[in-house]
């Protein structure tokens, strides 16, 4: 007989390595499905998911058996992969930016209408900022520069450049909850504007 998530989680606040490793196989592909929504990458989904089954043992203790195990690990991996989004944004770009030049027999059609979808609204975005805010963002987001380089690049003050990429990330993530879904919008948060 099948033990039901209750049971599980209080099995596992005992310490119980046989109703963890339960818990792994029963969401193992479900959490691995949310995060390679996200980072796209089939290693970082991976190290995110170790992550969460990690804090999960480690954690166990605080477990509320009275709550959903499922939700508590799908919002601890929503939680991790916008972590690994922000800490791993220069790999997750060159790893969008690979697939996205890729023949198609290399990625799924809808994997690669998805990321031309995606890039479009986000080009179509910047498009509607001024041509000052887009050099701003894009000086901060896609080389990396700080506040600091960037004002000496433009000859603008830092508290400038400050207004201009926040109001940049502003107008983008608004743009994105109207014209993509909520992944472009979390990618685009998590990666640029934090």
């Amino acid at each position: 007989m099948e033990l039901t998530d209750k049971e599980l989680a209080l099995r596992l606040k005992q310490h119980d390595e046989v109703a963890f490793e339960t818990l792994f196989r029963r969401y193992y592909h479900y959490l691995y499905s949310i995060a390679i929504q996200y980072v796209k990458d089939p290693a970082l989904a991976e190290d995110a998911l170790q992550e969460v089954y990690l804090k999960l043992w480690i954690n166990r203790a605080q477990l509320d058996e009275s709550q959903s195990v499922r939700n508590y690990l799908a919002t601890a991996m929503r939680h991790q992969v916008l972590n690994l989004i922000r800490d791993n944004k220069r790999a997750i770009l060159r790893h969008l930016n690979h697939l996205a030049t890729q023949p198609e027999a290399d990625t799924t059609t809808e994997e690669t209408l998805i990321l031309n979808d995606y890039a479009k609204v986000v080009r179509d975005g910047l498009r509607q900022l001024s041509a000052q805010r887009r050099l701003v963002f894009m000086l901060r987001s896609e080389q990396g520069l700080s506040n600091e380089e960037v004002a000496s690049k433009l000859q603008i003050s830092i508290n400038t450049v400050k207004v201009q990429y926040y109001q940049a990330c502003r107008f983008l993530r608004d743009y994105l909850r109207q014209h993509a879904g909520i992944e472009a919008m979390i990618i685009l948060v998590a990666t640029f504007c934090n």
